[in-house]
């Protein structure tokens, strides 16, 4: 069971009818959102249980501690929960607007207490079996300690942009949606964080 799942059981215990429904039905997020906007709790456990985990690692990765990531999911589901009335699908997709408020939340968490060594020893055990895509493959031979002390240093944006496209596989257009950035300034982050990280880590 992920992390994120675990970390709030209450919201996955649904009653035997609800398993029923969710066996057999396949809402989108925009439908599921709608009837969240009318006060369904099952519509809300159901969108949830969808984007929860990858929530929960998205936000592990930007404040580098386990308990300020499921933290920082809950505050963003209770927005979810608050403010479903002003979601609009027309303009975005849900995944996009849940991971925008992820971040937002796991930012404020951050600031609230910086990582310190335990926490970083603890990213890396995660950075060691991340996904290497096309847009990671120049992070590969990196030692996953140097890598997650250095990504911890780097400035918000810059490490929010790296968490984001290097680490969950978001493509930089996605990440400019989430961030609420255009695509210049997403490339623009990952350069600097690049360089910095280079200047960091050394050559491999």
């Amino acid at each position: 069971m992920p992390q994120a799942v675990r970390a709030f059981p209450d919201l996955f215990r649904l009653p035997a009818r609800a398993a029923t429904v969710t066996s057999t039905v396949s809402p989108s997020d925009a439908d599921l959102m709608a009837r969240v906007a009318r006060g369904d709790a099952l519509a809300f456990r159901l969108l949830a249980g969808r984007h929860m985990a990858k929530g929960h690692a998205i936000a592990f990765r930007i404040t580098h501690n386990r308990e300020d990531a499921e933290e920082a999911v809950q505050d963003g589901l209770s927005k979810v929960w608050r403010n479903a009335a002003r979601f609009d699908a027309g303009r975005a997709a849900f995944s996009t607007w849940f991971y925008s408020i992820i971040v937002r939340c796991a930012l404020d968490r951050m600031r609230r207490r910086p990582p310190d060594a335990a926490d970083i020893d603890d990213l890396a055990e995660q950075l060691a079996d991340a996904k290497e895509g096309s847009d990671a493959a120049w992070m590969r031979g990196f030692e996953a300690r140097r890598i997650a002390t250095a990504v911890a240093a780097l400035p918000e944006q810059q490490k929010t942009a790296v968490v984001l496209c290097y680490y969950e596989d978001f493509t930089q257009p996605e990440a400019a949606r989430i961030m609420s950035l255009n695509l210049k300034q997403v490339e623009g982050l990952l350069c600097r964080a690049r360089k910095a990280l280079k200047a960091s880590l050394g050559d491999v």
